[in-house]
């Protein structure tokens, strides 16, 4: 009992709260398990303000909506359709998705209107992008939520989306989902698992690659629960200080980036942890960080090595390498439903449907 104690007092003010939280329960796993692995000992209870859009069938109509960066290939148009309609989908471009103006996708309010009547057209079951880039914390302050818990749809997205789903989940409770947007390449990989999370109503399982697995940065086996939020590291780290960045309390963390240099990530972690969001989570998933190798390695970290810097005194379990990101390979992952996470088996296994 005298180690109990000792440990008991060394393990941190977070999983003292965590221990303390559970009581009997608590020690029981806790004796059971060993100081190993991390473990959050019971599933949250599902939010009661969940909204869940209507799944996906073969013949539903869709829109695709420029909400961020100007599309400057249009090749990406005919290809997006032809996927979409692959998928017995029927597909409506919005204006947007041909404007330009300067970098964006059009001016602010026709990229917003697109939005607005594609959220509100009865035909309409799910709205897609064209693209990411930058531009969608421009509407922030002009979005109504209501629009989206009165029209309740699948929306698809990452990258500069990222701002757009979790704001939506966050003001709303509305399911969202962290997939391929247009020109972000498309295989059978990232179809199938679109079909998975979009077309079945029943709780979803992931599994990462077993070379995947072995391939990651850094890994703290464990077993967790939450929902998640996150997305992509720079356009989630922008939210901070502003009225749309989530509630991170007991929410599973996922993150990925691309073409940011190793200082670049180490910034964006840091500022992330001063806003105290690594001491809130229950867990963390790393996706892919493509291209963001130091261009003079001789006088940078490697990437993993700030992985580890952040990391490796975490009191929370990690999976890394997962198939979510600026690469081929991607998961459509729902924001809003509680998962649960295994580190050991580099599972994540959705509690609920994420749509009706």
């Amino acid at each position: 009992m005298t180690f109990f104690f000792q440990y008991f007092w060394c393990m941190g003010n977070v999983n003292r709260r965590r221990f303390m939280q559970f009581g009997a329960l608590g020690a029981s796993v806790f004796f059971t398990h060993g100081l190993s692995s991390f473990n959050k000992f019971l599933p949250s209870p599902e939010p009661k303000n969940i909204i869940r859009p209507k799944c996906l069938s073969p013949g539903d109509n869709v829109a695709v909506v420029g909400l961020a960066g100007a599309l400057w290939d249009l090749t990406v148009v005919d290809s997006f359709r032809s996927t979409l309609n692959a998928l017995g989908l029927n597909v409506c471009f919005a204006p947007s998705v041909f404007q330009r103006f300067g970098y964006l996708a059009g001016k602010d309010e026709d990229r917003l209107e697109d939005l607005k009547q594609n959220l509100y057209d009865p035909e309409i079951k799910a709205i897609f992008f064209i693209r990411g880039g930058w531009g969608t914390a421009r509407l922030m302050d002009k979005i109504k939520w209501n629009w989206f818990s009165e029209n309740p749809k699948i929306i698809v997205g990452f990258s500069d989306i990222t701002y757009l789903l979790n704001a939506i989940t966050h003001e709303t409770g509305l399911v969202t989902f962290h997939g391929p947007v247009g020109n972000s390449g498309w295989n059978n990989f990232t179809v199938e698992a679109l079909k998975l999370s979009l077309f079945q109503v029943k709780p979803l399982t992931y599994k990462v690659d077993v070379q995947e697995k072995n391939a990651s940065f850094i890994q703290k086996n464990g077993k967790t629960s939450g929902a998640l939020v996150g997305g992509n590291l720079c356009v989630f780290t922008s939210m901070l200080g502003s009225p749309f960045f989530p509630d991170c309390k007991n929410k599973v963390l996922f993150l990925e980036e691309t073409d940011e240099e190793p200082y670049s990530i180490d910034r964006m972690l840091t500022s992330l942890r001063l806003a105290g969001v690594f001491n809130q989570i229950n867990g963390l998933i790393l996706g892919k960080f493509s291209k963001c190798s130091p261009e003079t390695p001789s006088q940078s970290f490697t990437l993993n090595e700030v992985f580890h810097l952040h990391f490796k005194d975490a009191d929370f379990p990690i999976m890394s390498n997962a198939p979510i990101g600026h690469n081929r390979n991607k998961w459509t992952l729902p924001l809003g439903v509680e998962l649960e996470l295994d580190t050991e088996t580099s599972t994540i296994r959705y509690l609920y449907p994420s749509v009706v």
